[in-house]
């Protein structure tokens, strides 16, 4: 319970607004207190309240029309309503209203300050999601979404920007890592950001990219080149793919991360750097420690603070959302305008795929049925093979059912009406169906269509 939260209290009854008035007091709340619904609005108007605590059975303005009203006005200031009709229905009627939570009359000082705490944690939660969502909005690309999981993962974004410890990112690929280390970036104000792949350069090339080097430090070292740590000085180093570093740099690393200094390649000083570390892989560094291909006094390191991105399949009611957002950055840039919309059975089969490959998977499907629905509505057969075989699958089943039609001549007429769709492009119909060019020629010779 913070120091500065403001309750208002709305109660008719004298006696019990006095005797509640000093209970809350008491619990270190500021009161402020009215006996009409109407006065209430006034105040609110003039007033910041953290709270309001309000009667069900008043003159004029009952509390049922105070919660409705403050839910339109005030969507921010949460309603606790106290009532001496406790039922369900009742319960459920003020909860569609917009009220936070209820009281039956008489109720414990206990349930009341109980209630009063629950419904303000509640709020700050709500209030840290919405910081941490605004500061990282404008960065967030593939990550967005509004599904529970995702909540959590903006929440936490906003959390740890605002420190300097090492932040490790775990998910899967294609799953959002580098841009939810972009938005700890973006959100935190620091400059610059720089990205490094750990597994995309040799051992030695890494290490000269990482620490930079001096000249004459190896062959075709003709000049002293500084490295990404003191290039991101004052700002961020994603280590991408951590897991993959050379277990011969990764004391280095360590020193540097508790240290502050690095040391270029060929030289003995040390050099003062301030950079945020931010590690993210796709693969399990505990297993790794324990397979000894990892540190883990490094891990526990990097591990200061931790943020995991949820696979796609995790949080599939963010699909609609995702794909009004792909297609909208897909259209953008290759000059489609308005940009296409999705058949509901199209969107119903994206969002019951189960993506490996997660949102860059997704994204990668919408920008091809964009270029097969060429301008119109997208469609089922416009996406891939791969997102399609599950529907296609069911399809061919209960079509085969109700025509008594046989698999070879539902996969013939398949085959065909592609084919048709293609204009005849082989490779294109072969890529259509998922399967090797060498397999559709064969198909269509035993269909004498070749």
């Amino acid at each position: 319970m913070s120091d500065a939260d403001r309750i208002l209290l709305v109660e008719d009854d004298e006696g019990l607004r006095r005797a509640v008035a000093e209970v809350l007091g008491a619990g270190g709340f500021q009161v402020s207190n009215v006996s009409r619904a109407d006065d209430a609005l006034e105040r609110l108007q003039e007033e910041t309240f953290d709270l309001v605590l309000t009667d069900l059975v008043m003159p004029g303005m009952r509390g049922e029309a105070l919660v409705e009203e403050m839910a339109r006005a005030f969507p921010e200031i949460p309603v606790i309503v106290l009532t001496a009709f406790g039922s369900v229905e009742g319960a459920m009627a003020l909860t569609r209203a917009g009220a936070a939570d209820y009281l039956t009359k008489p109720f414990r000082t206990s349930a009341l300050m109980n209630a009063i705490q629950r419904v303000l944690e509640g709020r700050r939660s709500r209030q840290a999601y919405l910081r941490a969502r605004e500061r990282v909005a404008a960065h967030l690309e593939g990550i967005m979404g509004e599904s529970p999981p995702m909540r959590r993962l903006f929440d936490r974004i906003g959390r740890v920007a605002q420190s300097m410890a090492p932040v490790l990112i775990s998910g899967e690929t294609g799953s959002g890592k580098e841009l939810v280390a972009r938005s700890v970036h973006q959100a935190s104000g620091r400059d610059p950001f720089l990205p490094v792949n750990c597994g995309a350069l040799p051992e030695t090339l890494l290490e000269s990219e990482l620490f930079g080097h001096a000249r004459g430090a190896f062959t075709g070292a003709d000049r002293a080149k500084p490295g990404l740590f003191e290039a991101a000085d004052g700002g961020t180093l994603l280590l991408d793919e951590i897991g993959d570093l050379p277990l011969a740099l990764q004391p280095k690393l360590l020193r540097a991360l508790e240290s502050g200094e690095i040391r270029r390649v060929g030289e003995v000083e040390a050099r003062p750097v301030e950079v945020r570390i931010v590690a993210a892989t796709h693969q399990d560094l505990e297993a790794a420690v324990q397979a000894g291909q990892f540190r883990e006094d490094l891990y526990w390191r990097l591990h200061v603070l931790h943020l995991d991105v949820p696979p796609l399949r995790e949080r599939l009611d963010d699909i609609p959302l995702l794909v009004e957002h792909g297609l909208n950055r897909i259209a953008r840039r290759i000059g489609v305008d308005p940009p296409p919309t999705v058949h509901p059975q199209a969107l119903e089969l994206l969002g019951s795929c189960p993506w490996p490959g997660n949102v860059r998977q997704l994204f990668g499907a919408l920008e091809r049925a964009v270029v097969f629905a060429a301008g119109r509505e997208i469609r089922v057969e416009d996406l891939p093979p791969s997102v399609r075989r599950g529907s296609d699958r069911v399809e061919r089943i209960s079509r085969a059912a109700d025509q008594e039609l046989s698999l070879a001549d539902l996969e013939r007429e398949y085959v065909l009406e592609v084919l048709r769709r293609v204009e005849g492009n082989k490779s294109r119909a072969a890529e259509w169906l998922g399967i090797p060019r060498r397999t559709l020629y064969r198909r269509l010779a035993e269909y004498g269509k070749d």
